[in-house]
């Protein structure tokens, strides 16, 4: 009798699909983990003469850390680190806070239309910020300081090279994060406990305090150590105000240790950027366990309901001045600086002599400069690189993660959310590191930059695209596969285009990120692939105030026109399908 022999579609591993989602994950896992493992690896090693890393199974050492601690200097820059991150994490509290508060939960006027408003200081860069408000508080040439003395003083009123004045700037630029961030809080907190409290005879005040604020605890202290954390690896603001005065924190000396000392101080880079690194973790992993429990605090079930807004009264015009006085201070203010200066040939106060110097020959001489195309072109190669490179892999890992779901998947979204751990300076020169010893040819090209801004902004990424998948049910994708599609087909024909508000403002935020931070292209670059941040650096760096401030109106334009075209292209794109 013949055998019987079974027919049936056989299993293959090598698809296109199969294959894209591996190189992902071998992707995502091998940039985010590999170079910090590297970075810890040598700051056990002795890199002392000029060495830049030591990979060998032998020579562990601590003389990296007992060089860095034997100086009572490394614990003043830990202590002004931590300084500088409380102080703007208050600050920012304050601002976003408040205006979250009055635009969420009162009836001050034109919330609307300041709610539209707040995404406006967004735009302009950390370093443009850091930039305008040393020409406005400079203690010898500030404007507020010469008006200052135009009335008879003698002693300046600010002075930019502060610590206080660090707070102010970088609070100012955190400020909107927060807004966001509570805001959502506040737009979903049931208001029934607080009307509770009314009926039983509580003023506002105390239930502001004894309710509200209570119910806002959980949602306080993730935003207050997410702000704590960004405030540690900050290093424009520093760098611009504190560095001249000798005010250095640890992202400033690393900075120093690997770009402006000779020869470079490689064991301290290391030191610093792992103590940067655990105290990032920290903060992170704080940040997770209070989310993690914030369910405990949910006053907002399945059940309809309507925020009640808290009436003002006489105080309403009072707090819509405050709200226009902080868009005023956070981006107006520096803006108008920067303009002015950019029209000029020197700072000089507003009058009718300045105005007779007015020209536009700042501008022509940036346009005329040999290396300003250069740099323009690397910057809107990284720009567009890490904006559409990082949605898209953000898109297959949100697909991984909540549809297809194998095993060891919650290692891959948490090798993506790493990323949002580690200080940039860190990860720059962790990458720094890794591919000056690995036989890849991508250090001291362009591609070095998109690799390690792909993978720093890769849990922002993710995040839109996580929210934006979980609203669309997969009976779209089953159908489109049932029907021959391929996985490719799939991703281009359905995903994308019900994904594209999602897709076009995530990419638009990173490509922002990407323009405006200046702590990764500071360690990576050359002169070679220099992009606009480390530039308006080096422009300022050499006294080149008023082409800083030509690039500034350039580059604040740009990223504006850009922003209002992509509010466009998603206007009434995309769809929400209930699961």
């Amino acid at each position: 009798m013949a055998a019987v022999t079974r027919s049936g579609p056989r299993f293959s591993f090598f698809t296109t699909r199969n294959i894209i989602l591996v190189l992902v994950a071998a992707f995502v896992i091998l940039l985010a983990i590999i170079p910090l493992f590297f970075l810890l690896w040598n700051s056990f090693k002795d890199v002392s003469g000029g060495r830049v890393a030591d990979f060998g199974l032998g020579n562990f050492s601590l003389t990296n850390f007992v060089q860095a601690y034997a100086s009572p200097q490394t614990f003043l820059y830990l202590g002004n680190t931590f300084y500088f991150a409380i102080g703007t994490m208050v600050v920012a509290l304050v601002f976003g806070g408040v205006i979250a508060f009055l635009v969420e939960r009162t009836n001050t006027p034109l919330r609307n239309v300041i709610y539209g408003l707040m995404f406006i200081p967004l735009i302009m860069p950390g370093m443009l910020k850091a930039i305008a408000w040393v020409l406005l508080l400079s203690p010898r040439v500030g404007i507020l300081n010469k008006l200052w003395f135009s009335l008879g003083f003698t002693d300046p009123l600010f002075n930019a090279y502060s610590m206080p004045a660090m707070w102010w700037v970088e609070g100012l630029s955190m400020s909107p994060l927060v807004f966001f961030m509570l805001g959502a809080a506040l737009r979903a907190m049931d208001p029934s406990l607080e009307e509770a409290a009314y009926t039983a005879g509580a003023n506002r005040v105390t239930t502001l305090f004894r309710v509200t604020f209570r119910l806002m605890l959980p949602a306080l202290a993730s935003v207050s150590l997410l702000m704590f954390v960004r405030g540690l690896e900050s290093l424009e603001v520093p760098l611009i105000m504190g560095s001249g005065e000798g005010i250095m924190v640890y992202a400033t000396q690393i900075y120093f240790a690997l770009k402006v000392f000779t020869p470079p101080k490689y064991g301290e880079a290391y030191v610093f950027s792992i103590v940067m690194l655990a105290l990032a973790f920290l903060g992170v992993f704080l940040y997770q366990r209070v989310m993690s429990r914030s369910e405990r605090c949910v006053t907002v079930t399945g059940k309809g309901y309507r925020p009640r807004l808290m009436n003002l009264g006489k105080w309403r015009p009072l707090m819509a001045v405050f709200v226009l006085f902080f868009l005023f201070v956070a981006f107006i203010l520096p803006f108008l600086v920067l303009a002015w200066v950019s029209l000029l040939p020197y700072l000089q106060l507003p009058s009718a002599a300045a105005l007779a110097n007015v020209s536009l020959k700042n501008y022509a001489d940036l346009f005329n400069r040999y290396d300003f195309p250069i740099v323009m072109k690397n910057t809107a190669i990284l720009a567009a690189a890490v904006g559409v490179g990082g949605m898209l892999l953000a898109l297959i890992i949100s697909w991984m993660v909540i549809r297809l779901k194998p095993k060891g998947v919650r290692f891959l979204d948490t090798a993506a959310f790493l990323p949002m751990a580690v200080p940039s300076i860190a990860l720059a020169f962790s990458f720094m590191v890794l591919f000056l010893r690995l036989p890849i040819p991508i250090y001291g090209t362009i591609w070095i930059l998109v690799l390690a801004h792909l993978i720093k902004y890769l849990p922002m990424a993710t995040r839109f695209t996580h929210t934006g998948l979980s609203q669309i049910h997969r009976e779209l994708e089953d159908a489109a596969a049932s029907s021959g599609a391929s996985f490719v087909a799939v991703q281009r024909r359905i995903l994308i285009p019900l994904l594209l508000p999602s897709l076009v403002s995530g990419g638009l935020y990173i490509l922002m990120l990407t323009v405006k931070v200046f702590s990764i292209a500071a360690v990576l670059y050359t002169p070679d692939t220099m992009v606009f941040s480390v530039y308006v650096y080096q422009l300022w760096d050499r006294g080149g105030a008023n082409e800083v401030g030509a690039l500034a109106v350039v580059m604040v334009v740009f990223l504006t026109a850009l922003t209002i075209v992509a509010r466009k292209l998603t206007q009434g794109r995309g769809m929400q399908i209930a699961g």
